[in-house]
């Protein structure tokens, strides 16, 4: 029993006492990254979470709530766009032009939400630019307070010498209670473009308005009214359009 003893020791002097190893995963992680085991690089990783929205017709940053409507091939218009003109569900367009006898545009919201025009302006065709574009001479800017509520119609009547400034009443022979004046004319027998540009000077629509587009007496409107194509229509400022 002592010589068995006395081996013992001696083997275990001559190996050393040790702590049990712990046995490693060859699959886990080296120890020098353990504390970025979660972590992972993207690159610009303070920009994860950042969207750069920019105005596909301006190139304008911060205009996420401009709605913008490509060209819909209209024949005899072309639509650029609808504008989101207060909470991003506000569309103005233009749904009617007459150029004979009377000249007028008429304006119409399609959107769901009141239309703020302030600074936005109707205006004829600069014909000096090639190409044409709008002509800022002669045209009608709305002054502030200059409103449009969902499904309502605002008529600017043109060709007026002695256009008043701000609404005016009894328009078109009391026809309106209330409209805009403008200087410029649309030309019936040569034709004309009429546009509804914003305060950026950014196109929002625009109706091309074909020479002798219409028989006389008749009008150049949306059909059906504020969503088809510009068609032959009986006159109706400021109310749904008709065919004649």
């Amino acid at each position: 029993m002592k010589r068995f003893a006395l081996l013992a020791l001696c083997a275990a002097l001559a190996l050393g006492c040790s702590e049990p190893r712990e046995t490693l995963d060859p699959d886990a992680a080296p120890a020098g990254d353990a504390g970025n085991v979660n972590d992972v690089n993207i690159g610009d990783a303070g920009n994860v979470n950042d969207v750069n929205n920019i105005d596909a017709s301006t190139g304008d940053a911060g205009n996420v709530n401009d709605v913008n409507i490509v060209d819909a091939g209209r024949d005899g218009a072309s639509v650029d766009s609808g504008v989101a003109v207060d909470a991003g569900a506000a569309r103005v367009i233009i749904n009617e032009v007459r150029a004979s006898g009377d000249d007028w545009v008429e304006l119409y919201n399609a959107g769901t939400a009141s239309a703020n025009l302030e600074g936005f302006t109707v205006a004829d065709t600069d014909t000096a630019v090639d190409g044409g574009a709008p002509r800022g001479a002669e045209s009608l800017t709305f002054p502030a307070g200059t409103t449009l509520a969902p499904g309502e119609y605002l008529v600017v009547v043109a060709d007026l010498a002695d256009a008043g400034a701000g609404p005016q009443t009894g328009c078109l022979m009391g026809a309106l209670a209330r409209c805009f004046h403008a200087n410029f004319g649309i030309s019936a027998g040569n034709g004309e473009t009429v546009y509804l540009v914003a305060p950026n000077r950014q196109i929002v629509d625009r109706a091309v308005y074909p020479a002798n587009a219409v028989a006389a007496g008749q009008s150049l409107g949306r059909l059906p009214d504020a969503a088809g194509d510009f068609a032959p229509n009986r006159p109706t400022p400021g109310a749904p359009n008709a065919a004649p």
